[in-house]
């Protein structure tokens, strides 16, 4: 995982290097494309960003990320595809945590 920082908009941006399992090449599938300004990227969906936030949780109990998660449920997800993929990352515990609140 690496940085990119924008210094005059100060905008940072979490690059995380792709692992070769089945939900992280759905994961990879899955991102769209955005414009920012005269410049274009790659973002993660979603639900992908919720999974991902979940698992970093999973480990350190990080309220921060927890935080985050039900922040995201809020506005609304795919709870179809997160209950498919929270099994695989062992978080099905920690979404029903997050769901519930």
């Amino acid at each position: 995982m690496f940085n990119l920082l924008h210094l005059e908009s100060v905008v940072k941006v979490d690059m995380i290097v792709r692992k070769d399992s089945e939900y992280r090449r759905t994961e990879f599938e899955r991102r769209r494309r955005i414009e920012l300004d005269a410049f274009s990227l790659w973002i993660v969906s979603k639900e992908d960003l919720i999974l991902s936030k979940l698992a970093w949780a999973k480990p350190s109990g990080s309220e921060l990320q927890l935080r985050d998660v039900r922040n995201l449920l809020a506005s609304g997800a795919d709870l179809e595809y997160l209950h498919r993929w929270a099994p695989a990352l062992s978080v099905e515990s920690l979404l029903e945590e997050c769901i519930e609140l």
